[in-house]
């Protein structure tokens, strides 16, 4: 699986790198804890991949036990009894729909700060995170997570920073839910996640690239640990466009033998802190315990600082501190065999780990999905459609009845089919007294219930699953009023209400954790280049230290991204250019005119020119002037 995600960013200021160096089997608690995490969530994993079985048109692969002890698929069990399993899939409609709903109302990020002094800053960053978006194809990425969040009713994402794709910069990763491990939850907010870690497969020259740090010698380490790995013969053993090396996944064992198994660890963990007070600043933060020696080396460098000076001790600004307990993301690499590859702190400045995630809905600690509460209706559509195809199939249809004492000489019984098939055969014969006449036999065996009972099942799909034919643009019957049609599509969107908010919960958490990572790594002019003009006449004032210290001034909203949104605002700043109320030039610069760009460029040229013109006229004016007056010229204004 090629998988980007593993890559952790440089150090920040709560965390640290490895040093290069033997490599350690150590905290092998946590990689226990880790593997628990993982097996305790295997029966979401059957879950899951019954519910995309089902989703994609596997829907006969249940496996059933017959009466003499035997296992077999649903699939086999109907073939044996010399049927079709024969399905008809509502389920991938449905999933279908909902996804052009989501695809219907698109959304982007809006920074809204809450000083309205500030909202230049806010337009400052909402660029950036806009930007974000387009570099990652969010919007793509975001419609396939959604068919994930229907099927499984979890959805991960990973956000990160690092070089690829020939630039550094603020990466977004869609992880698979069968890779991913975590601690048992119950607040649906996911506040109480103490554990979370993701099972990677890498070439053996990434996990050197990765893990070596420069060191040679860690690189013979680390080849040595995966001495197995063969980069020479990995491409033969692809198995490509299929599930069975995701579904067969195993914690400690690669999916690939060829590959590398690193086991990401992210763990919250106590230790104790001094929560410090700096009185010459105002600023307060925590150190470790471990560091009490070095604050008080600070206070006693002001003091001396003060008795030099001439200033009272008493009045002299310290570090005040206080004993705690606070709690630190920490995260951790291992190889199946243990091997510590890499740990530290968080380098994240929000201090959380990378991912984000939603499990739905989770009641009790239980996830349902969307797709889960149908599967029954569509199982019993697929038995009634093979049940009438085999009563349809085993009736008498069209069955010859021919006497046997009325069959014409020289003709034979195969003779007598034979033109009976025909459109114009013809059968030429003198019936015998008191002998019954050929007769055919067409027998209606639908007529057993089965079309009504499927006919309420596909009633009762639409009802449980709350995705109507209104909302699938299916034609109305014939005399539906409008409004009625109206109000179909309106239910539909309000059933679904609740998962899309859901949903837009996970996103909204990932644009908050995309704009802090972009605070902390945005270092130099590159808010201004990626903004623009977009970002307000102020933004170039801003540095990046006062952008990484508004997190608590700025919150993420969403707004819509839509033609008919983009046509309701055009038609708005018409009615205002109408009105005189702005100019032509705030009408392109605030519209979304797909010739706003070209055309105002055209109107600064221009009016450029006639600023020049107009410059050099009053120019030659006084020029004239001072020459008919016997006045030296002087120098003419430049243009």
């Amino acid at each position: 699986m090629a998988n980007h995600a593993y890559k952790a960013p440089p150090a920040g200021k709560n965390g640290r790198r490895k040093p290069s160096g033997e490599i350690e089997r150590a905290d092998y608690p946590v990689l226990l804890q880790a593997q628990k995490a993982w097996e305790e969530i295997d029966h979401f994993r059957l879950k899951r991949k019954r519910n995309r079985d089902y989703t994609y048109g596997r829907q006969w692969n249940d496996r059933i036990k017959l009466p003499d002890g035997r296992v077999m698929t649903e699939e086999e069990y109907i073939r044996q009894q010399g049927k079709v399993p024969l399905k008809n899939n509502l389920i991938r409609q449905m999933v279908k729909s909902v996804l052009g709903q989501f695809r219907n109302n698109q959304t982007q990020p809006v920074c809204v700060a809450r000083d309205r002094e500030e909202q230049s800053l806010g337009e400052l960053m909402s660029a950036a995170v806009q930007y974000a978006y387009q570099h990652n194809r969010l919007q793509e990425l975001d419609s396939r997570t959604l068919e994930e969040f229907l099927i499984s009713g979890i959805c991960f994402q990973k956000i990160g920073y690092g070089y690829r794709r020939g630039k550094t910069d603020v990466w977004i990763d869609e992880i698979n839910p069968n890779r991913i491990f975590f601690n048992a939850m119950e607040d649906s907010r996911h506040w109480d996640c103490t554990l979370i870690g993701e099972l990677h497969d890498m070439t053996i020259a990434e996990v050197i690239s990765r893990f070596a740090f420069g060191s040679r010698e860690r690189a013979v380490q680390l080849r040595n640990i995966y001495s197995e790995a063969d980069t020479e013969t990995a491409r033969h053993n692809f198995e490509n466009l299929t599930t069975r090396s995701v579904d067969r996944l195993d914690f400690y064992m690669p999916s690939v033998p060829e590959m590398c198994r690193v086991i990401e660890v992210w763990k919250l963990e106590s230790r104790e802190a001094l929560n410090c007070h700096d009185f010459a600043s105002g600023e307060y933060y925590s150190l470790p315990a471990t560091e009490a020696k070095v604050v008080e080396q600070e206070n006693e460098a002001r003091k001396r600082a003060a008795r030099e000076a001439g200033i009272a001790e008493e009045s002299v600004p310290l570090i005040e501190t206080e004993w705690g307990v606070e709690q630190t993301w920490r995260y951790r690499f291992f190889s199946p065999l243990g091997d510590l590859l890499d740990e530290g702190e968080t380098p994240y400045w929000h201090g959380e780990h990378p991912y984000v995630f939603k499990l739905y809905p989770l009641v009790d600690g239980e996830v349902h999905a969307f797709v889960e509460d149908v599967i029954d209706q569509q199982r019993y559509i697929n038995r009634l459609i093979t049940m009438i195809d085999f009563i349809m199939g085993s009736s008498a249809k069209g069955v010859l009845l021919f006497p046997e004492d009325q069959i014409p000489d020289g003709m034979t019984i195969e003779d007598i089919a034979d033109e009976w098939t025909k459109y114009n055969g013809i059968i030429l014969f003198r019936p015998r007294p008191g002998s019954p006449m050929p007769q055919q036999i067409a027998v209606n065996a639908t007529q057993v219930g089965a079309y009504e009972m499927l006919s309420l099942q596909m009633r009762l799909f639409e009802d449980i699953s709350g995705v109507h034919g209104a909302m699938q643009g299916k034609a109305p019957n014939s005399g539906t009023p409008a409004s009625l049609y109206s109000q179909q599509v309106q239910y539909s969107s309000t059933n679904l209400l609740d998962l899309f908010e859901s949903f837009k919960t996970f996103r909204e958490d990932r644009d908050i954790k995309i704009m802090k990572t972009i605070q902390q790594f945005y270092t130099d002019a590159r808010y201004q280049t990626i903004a623009g003009s977009s970002a307000g006449k102020d933004a170039s004032t801003y540095t990046p230290a006062e952008v990484r210290n508004t997190e608590f001034d700025l919150s993420i909203a969403e707004t819509l991204s839509t033609p008919a949104l983009r046509l309701a605002s055009n038609e708005f700043l018409m009615e205002l250019f109408r009105g005189g109320k702005i100019s032509l030039e705030m009408l392109l610069e605030n519209g979304s005119f797909p010739f706003a760009d070209k055309l105002l460029q055209s109107i600064r040229q221009s009016q450029l020119e006639q600023a020049q013109a107009a410059s050099q006229a009053q120019a030659a004016a006084l020029a004239a002037q001072a020459g008919g007056q016997g006045i030296p010229a002087a120098n003419p204004p430049q243009g």
